[in-house]
């Protein structure tokens, strides 16, 4: 407040001697004048204060629903690669993702829809690069279908810590419904690409089946029956005899790429489904960490 101004009207009201309406007239006119310069400049001082703290305090961007749903899922993914499925909670998730519980359950509704979204995205990376192989290949269906195996064998064996996560999610002792969401949500995004390749073949008149969508769905079936074999080709590796693991799962998938060649009307041996280095750098990569 203007201290001199008040004190200057003040005593020139007493010298003056005027009539007090008049006085007091002129009196209150200053001071209200005084009081409104005042105390704009306080609301002056204190928005500028609170636009500085203001401005000190993180805000929380807004995102697109796209990319938060893509952030949470990012941070979900290093989570459970670095912890485990076990050692994850959705708290920790939201912490790494700098996300509110509103944000969360927006897009996911529970930890296993994590667990889906990540598998579909893990799925669908896979795909992309052994897509990609095939593109790039000559030849009729079946050059272009081996092509697209070798490279999904390739892509999945130099990406054993991370594989190891979906693994240990998939063969532990009473995780079967994991282990059936992680089928589900791999099949989600492999079955349609399975399906357009045996689909060229028969086009191309490679392949002689009779029911594309059966076939489709058998050989993705044979998904299942591999857990076991898995557990045991894991173990090996893990118990230091890497080549007895390695062993295990080769001779299971000649097995499986024996059945893939009748299901399809194909010779034997002309699915190339097992890749013993490859298993073996997968199984390496596993048991490694």
């Amino acid at each position: 407040m203007d201290v001199d101004l008040i004190t200057t009207s003040a005593s020139v009201s007493f010298r003056a001697n005027q009539s007090k309406s008049i006085d007091h007239s002129r009196h209150l006119n200053i001071l209200e004048s005084t009081l409104h310069t005042d105390s704009r400049s306080v609301e002056g001082s204190m928005t500028n204060d609170s636009k500085t703290a203001f401005s000190d305090t993180p805000k929380r961007l807004r995102m697109a629903p796209d990319d938060r749903r893509a952030l949470i899922l990012d941070a979900a993914q290093e989570l459970f690669f670095a912890r485990g499925w076990d050692d994850v909670t959705i708290a920790d998730v939201l912490n790494e993702a700098g996300i509110s519980k509103g944000g969360f359950y927006h897009h996911f509704a529970a930890k296993e829809d994590l667990l889906d979204g990540v598998v579909e995205r893990f799925t669908t990376e896979a795909l992309t690069a052994a897509q990609a192989a095939r593109a790039a290949t000559r030849g009729d269906a079946l050059t272009r279908f081996n092509a697209f195996i070798k490279e999904s064998s390739r892509w999945k064996a130099e990406r054993g810590p991370q594989m190891k996560f979906f693994v240990d999610a998939m063969t532990r002792p009473g995780n079967d419904m994991l282990f059936h969401r992680i089928s589900n949500a791999s099949g989600a995004a492999a079955k349609p690409v399975l399906r357009s390749m045996i689909a060229e073949g028969v086009a191309e008149g490679c392949f002689d089946v009779p029911d594309i969508d059966l076939a489709t769905e058998i050989i993705f079936a044979l998904n299942d029956g591999r857990r076991l074999v898995l557990i045991a080709a894991i173990q090996a590796a893990e118990a230091g005899n890497l080549d007895a693991g390695t062993a295990v799962l080769n001779d299971r998938m000649v097995a499986e790429a024996a059945l893939i060649d009748r299901l399809l009307g194909l010779p034997r041996g002309s699915v190339m489904l097992s890749n013993p280095d490859e298993n073996h750098l997968m199984l390496r990569g596993i048991s490694d960490t």
